[in-house]
């Protein structure tokens, strides 16, 4: 089937969202927000030549927000066009997270998320919900406490700020900014925003709590060290920790491994082959097969 095409935005502007392959984790630690900070940076960075004219910028950024497992961002094309430059984004981010954590293949969602943005008014409601986006999960109380938000470059508390805020605030006093901000967005404002859908975890156990039991078990303490197991072994350590009452959906979500494959791993089927003293192989289709062995004798098993 082919790809709706994407909605043209006259003015250059859009909101866009990159995910994380099944809603994994894209950031580990402060350094991987820092270096998606630095690739943003430098994108709109623009060089000047001898007679003091400045080269266009590959986009101008008016806003953004690193969330655990997506990124919002308010861009406008300049030198280059949407697709090119987050492909530029990610394609740089990948290269540098793959090799940070010793793992190959996709991390962001095979295709951003878009939307243009054609008025000023639509703007300014973008520029409050992703500003916000911190507070829906309660990671703050106050949006001047997250650290990887523009936010922080409105109000001058961001040394190396890349945002075209000027010609924001050209338009809105900081004072009117700041106040709409603060103010939550009505239901009727949210209607039609891009947003990533999040699937609820049917479980007790708080995401930090999930991964004290992984960390027990498989002695794994992140998405990406998890994914360079064995496929048995992960499936192994995912039908254990199954056993403790954790959902398949809240491990995918936390570990990066596709939901079928966790969902198969969890099934009653594997239950009872794992109790029989059965661990499952898989060939590179993930069509699950089963031989007689300990948990000890895993085979190796292909990256994905």
């Amino acid at each position: 089937m082919a790809r709706t095409a994407r909605t043209h935005s006259d003015s250059g502007v859009y909101h866009a969202i990159l995910r994380g392959v099944n809603k994994q984790q894209i950031f580990e630690c402060t350094e991987d927000y820092q270096r998606f900070l630095n690739i943003l940076r430098t994108l709109t960075f623009q060089e000047q030549d001898e007679s003091g004219h400045r080269s266009k910028p590959n986009c101008v950024v008016y806003a953004y927000c690193l969330m655990g497992n997506h990124v919002h961002l308010l861009i406008k094309e300049s030198s280059e066009t949407l697709a090119q430059i987050m492909k530029r984004i990610s394609s740089s981010y990948v290269y540098y997270y793959n090799h940070k954590y010793g793992r190959i293949g996709h991390l962001f969602q095979e295709r951003f998320k878009s939307q243009p943005v054609g008025d000023w008014d639509y703007f300014l409601t973008l520029l409050r919900y992703i500003h916000q986006n911190p507070l829906k999960p309660h990671l703050v109380t106050s949006l001047r406490e997250y650290k990887w938000s523009s936010w922080l470059e409105y109000i001058g508390q961001e040394k190396n700020a890349f945002c075209a805020i000027n010609v924001v605030l050209s338009r809105i006093s900081l004072e009117e900014l700041s106040n709409l901000i603060a103010e939550p967005l009505a239901e009727k404002e949210e209607e039609g925003l891009l947003d990533i859908e999040e699937t609820p975890v049917k479980t007790c156990y708080s995401d930090e709590e999930i991964w004290h039991v992984l960390t027990n078990l498989c002695g794994m303490t992140t998405a990406a060290e998890f994914q360079q197991l064995p496929r048995p072994q992960q499936k192994h350590y995912l039908w254990e920790a199954h056993e403790k009452g954790i959902g398949p959906r809240a491990l995918s979500r936390l570990t990066g491994v596709p939901y079928s494959i966790v969902q198969r791993a969890t099934s009653a089927e594997n239950d009872k082959r794992l109790q029989a003293g059965m661990v499952c192989e898989s060939t590179l289709e993930d069509e699950d097969w089963y031989s007689y062995c300990s948990p000890d004798e895993f085979e190796p098993y292909p990256e994905y």
